[in-house]
C-alpha cells in the first residue's frame, strides 16, 4: 500500500450545533454538503482535506489524540480561541492545543 493523502478526519461530537459553531466560527472552516445521509453530522472543508463531525452524546474519555492545523497568524487564532472561550490545555513555542466543546483536541501551529 502506498497512501497519497490525508482526504477527512472524522469526530464525535456531543452536540452538533455547538460543533458547528465551533467550526465555523472557531476555526473559520466552510460548512459543506455531507456525501453521506447517515446520522446527525455536518463536514467541512479545510485546505484539501475535510473535517467531518458525527454527533453521538456518548461520553468519551478526554484523550491527547488529537489532529493540527496550520493558522497565518497564531497569536491571533490564540486570540480568537480566548475570545470564545475556547479551553487551550497547553501551549509550546510556536503552537498551543484547545479542545472543541465535546473534548476533541486540535493542535494549532504556525507556519514553518
Amino acid at each position: 500500500m502506498r497512501c497519497l493523502r490525508l482526504t477527512h478526519v472524522n469526530l464525535r461530537v456531543e452536540r452538533l450545533e455547538d460543533a458547528v459553531r465551533f467550526y465555523t466560527e472557531v476555526l473559520g472552516l466552510r460548512q459543506i454538503e455531507r456525501g453521506d445521509r447517515g446520522g446527525r453530522g455536518a463536514w467541512f472543508q479545510l485546505g484539501d482535506c475535510q473535517v467531518h463531525v458525527a454527533e453521538d452524546a456518548t461520553p468519551q474519555p478526554r484523550s491527547k489524540r488529537h489532529f493540527a492545523v496550520e493558522v497565518a497568524d497564531l497569536a491571533e487564532a490564540r486570540r480568537t480561541a480566548q475570545e470564545r472561550g475556547v479551553e487551550i490545555d497547553q501551549e509550546e513555542a510556536g503552537r498551543f492545543w484547545m479542545r472543541d466543546p465535546s473534548g476533541n483536541r486540535i493542535e494549532v501551529v504556525q507556519p514553518r
